[in-house]
């Protein structure tokens, strides 16, 4: 048997997990198990998986990979397939297994990675390949703390001030992003898994363990200059509730009396952090200036404005 923190949570797992923080003496908040999961024949196709829910419980099949069953906030039971490699297994539970199961605690769970500059939280999101990882690194590069990276899981236990708890100690990126932000030679990095071309790259140092304010959020895209502008209300909602984790990737879990949960918690973020538009050219030569220019901005927001309160409210 293993043990680990990540989220905020004390982990039992019967399986190694190497990407996560090591722990002897936790509370049990959540246990990761193998085991048999019954498929059921109302499964519901998303993107490239079958989804399945059942009061507490969801479940979701990789067809190359395996069964997961998340229930409760409180279990994990992976069913893989016959001679699957151990970090495809892991990918899927570290990401939409441990979406779901921070979904179902309550957390708003956001696609994206988390910095901590001076114990304030600056977050990146955006569709897949727009440079969240890689905005992280660029900062982590310049001294500041890395919180998470995929998932960004937000705490509502303040309303006013909510928080993001840390994941556990890794990025995932582009070798030429590893190279430029990190100065990484890419071919001692480990694949996430064969025959995907990013890497694991493992944090050393200055990984935050405990849970910080979350003071700003940046939308990246694609634009000739670099640029950074506040979201007005209605724009930063519709972006939040974008890039929800759980609304591109478990999409039946925020419908119903789900979704009213969601949408307080989308509305509750734009009314107490700041949005903002990020436009970036795609040149790497650029992010030292950006990345300063996130620094910059943040400077200004704490100095106009220490409280974070946002500047608009839905």
């Amino acid at each position: 048997m293993y043990f680990f923190e990540a989220y905020g949570l004390g982990i039992r797992s019967s399986i190694p997990l190497p990407e996560l923080i090591p722990a002897s003496d936790i509370n049990e908040d959540v246990v990761i198990q193998l085991g048999k999961v019954e498929r059921s024949v109302s499964e519901i196709k998303v993107r490239n998986y079958s989804f399945y829910l059942s009061g507490n419980e969801a479940y979701f099949v990789f067809d190359e990979i395996g069964t997961f069953l998340v229930r409760d906030g409180k279990e994990i039971i992976i069913d893989p397939l016959p001679s699957v490699e151990e970090s495809l297994v892991r990918l899927s539970l570290l990401g939409l297994a441990f979406a779901i199961l921070l979904h179902q605690r309550g957390f708003l769970v956001m696609h994206g990675s988390a910095v901590a500059i001076n114990n304030a939280v600056v977050a990146f999101t955006a569709g897949s390949g727009w440079g969240k990882s890689t905005m992280a690194a660029t900062l982590y590069a310049r001294g500041h703390q890395l919180l998470s990276d995929d998932l960004i899981a937000v705490d509502f236990s303040n309303m006013a001030t909510p928080k993001v708890f840390s994941g556990f100690p890794q990025m995932r990126l582009w070798p030429e992003s590893a190279a430029f932000s990190l100065g990484d030679d890419p071919e001692t990095l480990p694949r996430l898994s064969a025959g995907y071309e990013k890497r694991a790259r493992k944090i050393t140092a200055r990984f935050s363990q405990k849970p910080l304010p979350l003071r700003q959020i940046y939308v990246i895209s694609a634009g000739s200059v670099p640029e950074i502008k506040p979201l007005q209300p209605q724009e930063a909602m519709l972006q939040v509730m974008s890039h929800s984790y759980i609304a591109i990737a478990a999409k039946p879990l925020i419908q119903g009396v789900g979704g009213s949960s969601h949408f307080r918690q989308c509305t509750s973020l734009i009314n107490s952090v700041r949005m903002y538009s990020l436009k970036r050219p795609s040149s790497l030569e650029l992010l030292p200036a950006i990345a300063q220019m996130v620094e910059e901005n943040l400077a200004r927001d704490i100095n106009l404005n220490p409280s974070f309160a946002p500047a608009t409210s839905l």
